[in-house]
């Protein structure tokens, strides 16, 4: 009898326990969130970088957005690759937080040994301008702003270039690619958060919010870190599938 009535009283507790749990509310999701004026990150850990584009994520078919078609230098046209490609989504427009962002570019193996870059607002007001050298090796390059470089604006749009020279000197025909460039303002809170979190929290965080050169540099720079792992290398693939960019997502990354 008083095995039974144990038994009996351990069921009953159980019973009771399991009634809780199922009474507890489900775990909220945490909704996608905007760089405003009254935002704040959320505090639980992110372990998935996607990208979510700011605005109706339309593309861009007016003039002066990325061409994503621009060919080879002549010499050096091979069919099976890729040509010199953005990497930009399909909006051929993005957003940054930063006062000198890095710019990418995937470029196809090429006798070329130079690349011209250039940056300016719509007036003309602001203009940067830089030749840089590549190693005709195929892959994606990159281009940060450099110290001497003036700060982008607050809310203002710039567009930015990226030319191949296939020559001894720039021509018009050489292989171009193009993109827009618009820097925007966290508030305090969201700034002093952000530098707590981890690089690939980082990278998931402005991916959602849209902001589409810092989560790519910002995942580039881990992928460099740390070359040989496969989740970031999977990482990196979805987040260039997700905007289109199929054809060059599992292309090197080079230094």
């Amino acid at each position: 009898m008083a095995r039974q009535s144990s038994l009996m009283l351990f069921s009953g507790s159980l019973s009771f326990v399991l009634l809780l749990v199922g009474l507890l509310p489900a775990q909220a999701q945490v909704p996608s969130r905007r760089v405003t004026q009254n935002q704040t990150l959320p505090s639980h850990s992110v372990f998935q970088v996607t990208f979510d584009p700011p605005g109706d994520g339309k593309p861009d078919n007016t003039a002066g957005g990325a061409s994503r078609d621009s060919g080879q230098c002549f010499r050096d046209a091979i069919a099976s690759q890729p040509t010199i490609t953005p990497l930009m989504p399909t909006t051929n427009r993005g957003l940054t937080v930063v006062e000198r962002p890095t710019f990418f570019v995937y470029v196809p193996q090429t006798s070329a040994q130079k690349a011209f870059f250039s940056l300016k607002d719509k007036d003309e007001s602001y203009y940067y301008q830089a030749t840089l050298p590549i190693t005709g090796t195929s892959g994606i390059v990159s281009f940060k702003l450099p110290a001497d470089a003036p700060a982008l604006e607050i809310g203002k749009s710039y567009q930015w270039s990226f030319v191949t020279i296939c020559g001894e000197r720039l021509a018009v025909d050489d292989p171009r690619v193009e993109g827009q460039i618009q820097r925007i303002e966290p508030n305090k809170e969201f700034s002093s958060q952000l530098k707590n979190l981890s690089p690939l929290e980082r990278a998931a965080v402005y991916g959602a919010d849209g902001i589409w050169y810092d989560t790519l540099a910002t995942l580039a720079e881990l992928r460099r870190s740390q070359p040989n792992d496969i989740t970031l290398a999977a990482t990196w693939e979805n987040l260039l599938k997700s905007v289109g960019l199929d054809a060059i997502a599992t292309k090197p990354l080079l230094q």
